[in-house]
């Protein structure tokens, strides 16, 4: 009896969420790349981690310059972080506009004198 009763509660919760969850396809992009895109970035994405280990290791090298200089922060974005942001978190045949939209390039931060 028990068990029949925690069953029903069981499928009432279930129903609950399935109903409850709306349209899930709304969060899909709205336009999607197409299949050629997708199968081209297969081959993109291997050679992406191969450049990214590149750039790991010119890094490494270029780590007591960087540190000189102070600007350790833009050679890891710019040999590091980059790469690897292109290679793993890029959508599937997305190839413009993979940056979040909010990043700028450090050229709009320069300071120009009067």
């Amino acid at each position: 009896m028990n068990r029949a009763k925690y069953l029903k509660i069981f499928m009432i919760g279930c129903l609950f969420f399935a109903l409850s969850a709306g349209n899930v396809s709304g969060a899909l992009p709205v336009e999607r790349p197409g299949a050629f895109a997708m199968v081209i970035d297969v081959p993109i994405r291997i050679l992406g981690i191969g450049l990214a280990v590149v750039g790991t290791a010119f890094f490494i090298v270029a780590l007591p310059f960087a540190m000189s200089s102070g600007s350790t922060g833009d050679a890891w974005d710019a040999l590091v972080a980059e790469p690897f942001q292109f290679t793993f978190t890029r959508p599937l045949g997305k190839f413009e506009d993979w940056k979040r939209p909010n990043e700028e390039s450090d050229s709009s931060k320069m300071i120009t004198s009067d």
